[in-house]
């Protein structure tokens, strides 16, 4: 019998979901996503129109590369159109620079361009009658008894939908996990990390200027405790990031200009205001802030009919780049309970919750807690990390490895 599932999100995990419970041959698919199709924003326009199109740099690694390999060729299309770095350079005040490298390379990709990727390989294996996705279609209202969603197109009027099940891969603002806020007693605590952030777009080349940043680093500038930048390299001579700063202390609310953005960066961060363009400036200037919010549940499913999966279910702060791993880990043991218990959901979904709701506690703690924000502990846990690195290289029966590297480089629960 086909069961139909309803899908809320068609961002990372939403979309890997979607091939999983495909090549089980059982289930129809419709995935609804209240925001544009990435598929048809051309990838030069992307840095101008990046305040509709949400995106920026994820670091995919074991945790997460592991889910993407279990189907067939994707991981490879995936690699294809990324860029793998070796490490991390931080940036100084007086050109002071600092090294740090990684013993296994990490695989970055700008956030829509894996979506895409993914997207493209579903519709290519399946047909139409398997699975339909559906854009600019934003979620409004659920009835757990009747087992309908109502959805709301960019244009035209409201509908209802059944499904068998419901699965809210809806993002940390998860319309579907209101709901069982609201209705089905689910205990859920929310709150914002200190920090927001702007998505910035640059060229890794400027010839003129004589500056050409190394294309296989992630490039990092810390200016103080309250303003820092991440830059990742990606195809075509790209860096994708973000310029991070207290969320009550945005230091580009008063730019007025372009001009005025692009001298902030060079006299604050000099190396990527040389890489910036006026029209970068312009764009960044009235690109939105945003913020990062985390969220921590209880458990993430409902009765046998509906299921919190990837951020709607454990929203982290991505200090230290888990987050989109953890959640495309969900998709691989949602996938491995679904073998283990034969597609039954009343057994499948409590089961999911004991599985992954203490992974998820423990990965909040650790994005939280694991890097200092002062700058004396900063120092402080390079230096321990550094220390624990050379000592399990040294004596490795008596000194564990480092956690940071243990969750960082292997699928370590």
């Amino acid at each position: 019998m086909i069961q139909n599932i309803v899908i809320i999100g068609a961002g990372p995990t939403g979309v890997l979901l979607a091939h999983y419970l495909l090549r089980r041959g059982n289930y129809h698919i419709d995935i609804y996503e209240r925001r544009p199709d990435p598929r048809l924003t051309p990838s030069a326009s992307l840095r101008v129109n990046v305040s509709r199109n949400r995106t920026f740099p994820i670091s995919l690694q074991e945790r997460g590369r592991k889910a993407i390999r279990e189907i067939v060729g994707l991981e490879s299309s995936i690699a294809a159109q990324s860029v793998f770095c070796q490490g991390t350079i931080i940036y100084g005040k007086k050109g002071k620079v600092r090294q740090v490298p990684r013993q296994n390379p990490v695989l970055t990709i700008d956030r829509n361009r894996l979506v895409t990727i993914l997207l493209q390989q579903l519709t290519e294996t399946y047909s139409p009658n398997q699975v339909k996705v559906h854009f600019n279609c934003e979620c409004t209202a659920v009835d757990g008894t009747a087992k309908t969603v109502t959805l709301k197109p960019e244009q035209g009027d409201s509908f209802t939908v059944h499904y068998d099940l419901l699965v809210g891969a809806d993002g940390a603002r998860s319309r579907i996990r209101e709901y069982l806020v609201e209705n089905a007693g689910l205990v859920c605590s929310q709150s914002y990390v200190p920090d927001a952030y702007k998505s910035v777009f640059l060229s890794r080349l400027n010839p003129s200027a004589g500056v050409e940043l190394e294309p296989n680093k992630i490039h990092a500038w810390n200016l103080n405790n309250k303003i820092r930048m991440l830059m990742v390299p990606q195809p075509g001579n790209q860096l994708n990031g973000v310029i991070i700063f207290e969320a009550q202390t945005n230091p580009l609310e008063g730019l007025s200009t372009k001009e005025d953005v692009k001298a902030f960066f060079q006299e604050n961060f000099p190396i990527f205001g040389q890489l910036m363009s006026l029209e970068e400036a312009e764009a960044l200037r009235k690109r939105p802030v945003a913020r990062v919010l985390t969220v921590r549940c209880d458990r993430f499913h409902e009765g046998d009919s509906v299921l919190l999966i990837g951020d709607a279910a454990h929203a982290v702060s991505p200090s230290i780049g888990q987050g989109c791993n953890s959640a495309l880990e969900d998709v691989l043991i949602l996938g491995q309970l679904l073998e283990q218990y034969g597609d039954d959901w009343g057994k499948v979904l409590p089961m999911f919750s004991e599985q992954r709701v203490p992974d998820a506690h423990a990965l909040r703690e650790l994005s939280d807690y694991t890097f200092p924000r002062q700058k004396l502990l900063v120092v402080e846990f390079f230096w321990r990390l550094t220390v624990r690195r050379l000592f399990h290289q040294w004596f490795p029966h008596w000194v564990k490895p480092f956690v940071f590297d243990l969750v960082l480089e292997t699928d370590l629960p």
